[in-house]
């Protein structure tokens, strides 16, 4: 009787805990998308027409173009020097064109890419409907970004991939995201901060973004424009 009493002792704060934690990680996750707009309004997007410039070299800008369109379709357009750099997906086989490889032709895309390329064209993120999309979240606790305190979630998507995200503790948006891919058969870390947050359609979207591989600058993007529900031609 006394081994089950301390048993029980022992589990029911570790149980409490538990439930406790799953608790906490629903309502930061639920105050997230309220920070963005709310669930309605995040459905209600349909397309996303985007356009900027990428910073990928010192005093090198590319202007890109960006479609989005449920479910999961992308097409992303980069122009460097004269020549279109594209990704896109229709949701079931994602392709490119990179003429600095030689050939001008749409190819598959190595499975590293496919995959960054088939979570961008989940616009809702991994956060939204993140149990029904077979993702789970952990919350790691609070930390310190660039002296603003954040919310540290560890994302494990249905595939495995990993991801920390980071949401700002007073307005809930997302400020930073880690992952870890494999480039040329090595491990690297790459490192997005979110900034400059403006509304579409009510809901609200980083309108720039700085990325790092293994703590290096990588390139920075500026939005100018983002339209919302725009016809897009499935051709594409």
């Amino acid at each position: 009787m006394l081994r089950r009493l301390l048993f029980a002792a022992v589990l029911a704060p570790a149980i409490f805990c538990v439930a406790a934690s799953a608790q906490s990680v629903d309502e930061v996750v639920n105050k997230h998308i309220e920070a963005r707009g709310g669930i309605d309004k995040i459905k209600a997007l349909k397309s996303l027409k985007m356009a900027g410039t990428a910073m990928i070299g010192p005093g090198l800008e590319a202007p890109f173009t960006m479609h989005l369109k449920r479910p999961g379709s992308m097409h992303m357009e980069l122009a460097i020097q004269g020549k279109s750099f594209v990704q896109a997906t229709d949701g079931s086989a994602p392709w490119m064109i990179n003429p600095f490889t030689g050939s001008p032709d749409p190819q598959a895309m190595p499975a590293e890419d496919a995959k960054d390329v088939e979570q961008q064209a989940d616009f809702d993120g991994p956060l939204v409907d993140f149990k029904a999309k077979g993702n789970s979240v952990e919350l790691l606790g609070k930390e310190d970004f660039e002296g603003t305190e954040v919310y540290k979630l560890k994302v494990t998507l249905k595939g495995g991939d990993v991801q920390y995200v980071y949401l700002d503790a007073g307005s809930f948006l997302q400020l930073k995201e880690t992952t870890k891919r494999v480039r040329d058969g090595k491990e690297m870390e790459f490192e997005s901060v979110s900034s400059n947050y403006k509304a579409v359609e009510g809901v609200q979207f980083p309108f720039s973004l700085e990325t790092k591989a293994n703590g290096q600058p990588q390139f920075a993007l500026t939005l100018t424009a983002i339209e919302a529900n725009k016809p897009i031609d499935d051709s594409i």
